[in-house]
């Protein structure tokens, strides 16, 4: 397939970027972490721009909405976007969304994404995925300190069932989602990273001079990059088992990579909440076990490629 954007894909990124310099970024993203809230207002400014709901556009589809899930997680943005802009469109096609929207796997107490504060919720079952609106569940706040607001939740009524075999494209959906995000939100840190090590000298020379340091921060570009038009491939053919799986396998080794490897490089000014970096490296510690984590998609492309 042709990975390359065409027109319509770079024209979208070029506008979200131009939406997201104005209403997103690491500043406003401490801010929010101060109160564990997501961001309604760039929820709205992007449902009301149109790229909430380009998974079934006819001129867009799902590998835009896939950019718009790099683009919002590289600006970090406090929402649930991969959840609203790629997993919930994928089983509930015509379904009018709010802006927030959960994704979480009934049977299991982990801890869900804005769950206290979406309008609706994706309820993963063994065969069918339901739909939860508002007041449906409960959600009981889990004290965290990666990145999301977080909370457990319990259904307290059946909602609506999206069909039998739902939960299986819904969950791969969600294993590209969490691809793209983590590219996102990785590439984040990496370019965070290749700024300090440009600005920070020592014994005269900026420590980008380095080669040892070079060939550490080379590596977190290859591995972010690989991540990256993994997920885009698993998006554009439509999320075939095997692609998606693989793509969260990658996602999940790189942002552990990358938090170890970014925070190193940037030294003491890297562990601390003064210094941007933690904005993304925190998100990723979620991002990397959300849906089961490593092992959990492991056992799905083994199974979709040897049974």
């Amino acid at each position: 397939m042709d990975l390359d954007l065409n027109d319509t894909e770079m024209s979208i990124v070029d506008s979200l970027r131009v939406l997201l310099q104005r209403n997103a970024g690491p500043a406003r993203a401490k801010q929010l972490a101060i109160t564990a809230e997501p961001d309604l207002a760039l929820a709205d400014a992007l449902a009301a721009s149109g790229f909430l709901d380009l998974f079934g556009d006819r001129l867009a589809g799902p590998s835009a909405a896939g950019l718009v899930t790099e683009e919002v997680c590289r600006s970090a943005g406090a929402l649930p976007i991969g959840a609203r802009t790629l997993v919930v469109p994928s089983v509930a096609a015509g379904v009018e969304l709010p802006p927030l929207v959960a994704v979480a796997e009934s049977g299991t107490a982990a801890p869900v994404r804005f769950a206290a504060d979406a309008g609706a919720l994706l309820l993963i079952g063994e065969d069918e995925a339901v739909m939860l609106v508002r007041g449906d569940w409960t959600a009981e706040p889990v004290a965290s300190k990666c990145g999301y607001p977080v909370a457990r939740v319990r259904a307290t009524a059946a909602g609506r069932s999206l069909g039998a075999g739902s939960a299986d494209v819904a969950r791969r959906w969600w294993q590209a989602s969490l691809a793209a995000e983590i590219a996102g939100t990785a590439q984040a840190a990496v370019d965070l990273t290749a700024k300090y090590l440009k600005e920070r000298e020592q014994f005269g020379r900026p420590l980008s001079a380095f080669q040892a340091l070079q060939h550490r921060l080379a590596e977190c570009a290859v591995q972010v990059e690989g991540v990256r038009w993994l997920a885009r491939e698993a998006i554009g053919l439509g999320v075939p088992a095997a692609l998606a799986a693989g793509a969260a396998v990658a996602a999940a080794g790189a942002a552990r990579l990358i938090t170890q490897e970014t925070h190193q490089l940037t030294g003491a000014m890297g562990f601390t909440l003064e210094y941007d970096l933690h904005v993304w490296s925190l998100r990723l510690q979620t991002l990397r076990t959300e849906g089961g984590g490593i092992g959990r998609h492991a056992e799905a492309l083994v199974s979709a490629r040897w049974q």
